[in-house]
């Protein structure tokens, strides 16, 4: 497992490392993924991968599921 990987910003096409570990939810808002991270202050960011590929990126899949 990677715990942190390369998203790209949603609002500008930068590159973006984050700690999926700090990461309390994610969702879908039309084109791009919001990301909010664990703690009192709930900052969000949002990107451009889906949380599939997010998910795929942490668990270093490829997405097929395994028998």
């Amino acid at each position: 497992m990677r715990f942190w990987i390369k998203c790209t910003r949603f609002d500008g096409g930068k590159p973006y490392h984050v700690n999926i570990s700090l990461v309390g939810g994610m969702w879908r808002d039309g084109d791009k993924t919001i990301l909010e991270f664990v703690g009192s202050g709930a900052q969000t960011i949002e990107v451009r991968e889906t949380p599939e590929e997010i998910l795929a990126i942490h668990l270093g899949t490829s997405g097929a599921s395994n028998p």
